[in-house]
């Protein structure tokens, strides 16, 4: 092979555009012992490329590679979403538990006598009814402030 075909190919090896056979001839000739002093350095990398090619797996490597990780990925999934589902599934069982609870609690008091009743509605009215009318003063006072201050200066 001639100097200007390996120049041409290393410029290609370097810009990436090599294909796979055009980096084996490369490979071939820095394996050799005619390289041109001015590529020497090169002689190295593809040395070590050479060397790489060569090495081979051992058979417990290939046996431990060889086991599906992502499988025992997914099962550690699969359990955590059945304890979250179950969770989920509970909690909610028992908030409606302690809500029907406090539900049976508020709703359970009655009243024996309806004149009882009636006056516990009437004292409830009433408190309403005053906290409206407060509310409604203080709104009127606010409004006559408000009209003082907006009053122009003569």
């Amino acid at each position: 092979m001639t100097q200007t075909t390996i120049k041409q190919l290393l410029d290609k090896y370097w810009n990436c555009e090599t294909s796979p056979e055009e980096e084996q001839l490369l490979t071939d000739f820095f394996a050799g012992d005619s390289v041109p002093e001015e590529w020497k350095k090169y002689q190295a990398l593809f040395g070590w490329k050479k060397t790489q090619t060569l090495v081979k797996a051992t058979p417990e490597f290939k046996a431990e590679i060889g086991q599906p990780v992502v499988i025992q990925f997914y099962s550690v999934i699969k359990v955590a979403a059945s304890i979250l589902l179950i969770l989920t599934i509970g909690i909610g069982f028992h908030t409606h538990y302690k809500q029907v609870q406090w539900m049976d609690t508020v709703f359970s008091e009655t009243y024996s006598e309806p004149k009882d009743s009636l006056l516990d509605t009437k004292n409830a009215v009433e408190k309403v009814s005053s906290v409206l009318n407060l509310t409604q003063e203080q709104k009127s006072d606010a409004e006559k402030t408000d009209s003082l201050t907006n009053d122009p200066v003569e």
